[in-house]
């Protein structure tokens, strides 16, 4: 019979079984290891020594059953069940007691103990897999990754393409994600797929990505952008928000974004998100739907835009200077737009 793999017997859970069992049980009670000595037992002076039905039991690969004390040995009646993990048997239960009284227990003792060794397999196979986990992200967030590493922990942990990689800032109650690690307050999230993102949130959400060298290009930017919080954007702003101009403002030296900064020096907010809109949308009518506002009013802040700056923001080349400007004043923070 085909066994369920699980972990390999210790005295760590062995004492823990005598000690949980025994008490409540009218029977002594042994745990043998793969050798037939005794690691854990009701009776402490018996630790140590070898037990002869646990030997058989463990030659013969089934349970023995002592109907008579034997006062050479000093074993005394009971049951000795083989304890399998890992598929093969790897030490042996026993309880001492008529066969037909203490079998069914002995049996069932055996059963608790195979469920501890599966449960601190599938403990530390998580483990190991959370470890791997965090590498892996330890590598992206830290620019440390190759191609051929992270397309082999991508492999290895089973994450098939498409993948992504976000950066999440400032969540109240973070989803839970099985491939995230916090940083500060920023949390990386490597997905298969679509993420939740809480809407609360600010969060830059990665592209599908088919090769592991685009993820790399993914996590420098991100980590550009997460040294920058101002720039990245709230859930209502990721319409809005170009991540070119986001990156070409956080990497700009500090006196080239004064600079820009100087050209929308004396714009309002709602002016701002006017030029997002702008340079987000096709057209203007689409530019109005996204502000949900009159199209007089579109028309005003763009004449009012004008004025204030010279530039005029229904001319593309000059709708790009203000965008830069925009960007340059938010990474100054100046401007608290996203």
């Amino acid at each position: 019979m085909a066994q369920k793999e699980t972990g390999k017997l210790t005295h760590a859970v062995a004492l823990r079984v005598v000690q949980t069992i025994a008490p409540r049980i009218d029977h002594p009670l042994n745990i043998m290891d793969e050798r037939g000595i005794i690691i854990a037992s009701s009776d402490p002076k018996r630790l140590g020594n070898p037990h002869p039905d646990a030997l058989r039991a463990l030659e013969e690969n089934r349970t023995v059953f002592t109907a008579q004390a034997d006062p050479v040995s000093g074993q005394q009646p009971g049951v000795n069940v083989p304890l399998y993990a890992g598929g093969i048997v790897q030490g042996v239960v026993g309880v001492t007691g008529t066969p037909q009284e203490v079998a069914s227990l002995a049996q069932l003792i055996s059963l608790t103990v195979q469920l501890l060794l599966t449960q601190q397999e599938e403990h530390v196979r998580s483990t190991v897999r959370a470890t791997q986990i965090s590498d892996m992200l330890s590598g992206l967030v830290s620019g440390s990754a190759t191609d051929k590493a992270l397309a082999g922990q991508l492999k290895q942990l089973g994450f098939t393409a498409p993948w992504s990689l976000s950066l999440l800032l400032d969540e109240d109650d973070p989803e839970p994600h099985e491939a995230a690690l916090k940083i500060n307050s920023a949390r990386w999230v490597l997905s298969s797929g679509p993420i939740e993102v809480p809407a609360a949130a600010r969060a830059i959400l990665g592209l599908p990505r088919t090769q592991p060298g685009d993820l790399l290009v993914d996590a420098e930017n991100l980590r550009t952008l997460g040294a920058v919080p101002a720039l990245v954007p709230a859930a209502g702003l990721r319409e809005l928000w170009n991540e070119d101009m986001a990156l070409s403002a956080a990497r700009a030296p500090e006196s080239h974004c004064r600079s820009l900064a100087r050209r929308t020096a004396q714009i309002s907010e709602d002016h701002a998100l006017t030029l997002l809109a702008l340079a987000a949308s096709a057209t203007q009518t689409e530019a109005i739907a996204r502000l949900t506002v009159h199209r007089n009013t579109l028309i005003q802040r763009m004449d009012r835009i004008k004025q204030v700056t010279g530039s005029d923001p229904r001319v593309p080349g000059e709708l790009l200077a203000l965008l830069n400007s925009i960007y340059a004043r938010a990474r100054l923070g100046e401007m608290h737009i996203f």
